[in-house]
């Protein structure tokens, strides 16, 4: 079973499906799942079914890729105001967890720089991807659905989706087949820390409008997806920082404090852009 992992690199640009049940309102009863079978996380100790079966409903609840990218083509990007983490500090990631975490906030990137067709920054985060992906012992997997499809693939918006599809579905049999359930984890935090400071910035100074309101939505509906990350999290809370639980626990009671959509303002998006950085400071610590 995929995890789709391309919603790692999509999941809060926005956000919202376009028709049908909206999953993230849907309640799971965790309490039917045996939490006593267990398989191995990304040092080998016990990763148990429960965490398991909520990353996969975690995963399920997300709006679609395609979905996503064709409300961000609605809106008129400020990318001045959309602050994007600097490629230089890839070498800082040490650890493997650092570098997971990094995996997932560059692919964040890789990916609205070539939805903003800046061929040039898109190259740069594939080149520092590639390399987190190799030192991740995943660089074959990102060779073979990335790099050999890249130039061919990221002039087509439709083309381009499709391959980061393949490819998120690739590193997600890769991490399954290699029992590394924990750093696949990490590649969704990363991701989704990074792809919401990239939708608060897209809305910086920039009152609600009938384009934008969808982006208004999809931060709002991070309410649920943030409620099942710190489910998630709370299962491999042995393999997470302490400071990193309390991060995103900050942000989950931030996000239950949005009564709508309609209601968040600006100085909302600062202090929630504040306290996503906050949690990335972390990650990449």
């Amino acid at each position: 079973m995929n995890f789709r992992l391309l919603n790692l690199l999509v999941l809060s640009l926005i956000l919202v499906s376009c028709g049908g049940e909206d999953k993230s309102s849907q309640t799971v009863d965790y309490s039917d799942v045996d939490s006593t079978k267990e398989s191995n996380g990304a040092d080998g100790q016990p990763i148990n079914e429960l965490a398991d079966f909520k990353f996969h409903t975690m995963i399920a609840n997300l709006p679609s890729p395609l979905q996503t990218f064709q409300i961000i083509a609605n809106v008129d990007v400020n990318m001045i105001n959309v602050k994007l983490t600097p490629t230089d500090l890839a070498s800082d990631l040490s650890t493997a967890s650092a570098r997971a975490y990094g995996y997932g906030v560059y692919i964040a990137d890789m990916g609205f720089m070539a939805y903003q067709h800046q061929n040039q920054q898109t190259l740069d985060y594939l080149q520092v991807c590639r390399g987190l992906a190799g030192q991740l012992g995943a660089g074959e997997v990102f060779d073979r659905t990335i790099s050999a499809n890249f130039e061919e693939n990221s002039s087509n918006e439709k083309q381009f989706v499709m391959m980061m599809d393949e490819a998120f579905n690739a590193m997600d049999e890769y991490m399954v087949n290699n029992e590394r359930f924990v750093n696949a984890t990490e590649i969704f935090v990363g991701s989704w820390v990074e792809s919401q400071l990239i939708a608060t910035g897209i809305l910086k100074d920039q009152p609600p409008t009938t384009a934008n309101l969808p982006v208004y939505q999809g931060i709002y509906d991070q309410k649920q997806h943030a409620s099942n990350l710190m489910n998630v999290l709370g299962e491999i809370d042995a393999e997470v920082n302490d400071e990193v639980l309390s991060a995103v626990e900050d942000l989950m009671m931030f996000y239950a404090g949005f009564s709508t959509f309609d209601n968040i303002t600006q100085e909302d998006l600062t202090e929630l852009t504040v306290k996503l950085n906050t949690l990335k400071g972390l990650l990449l610590s």
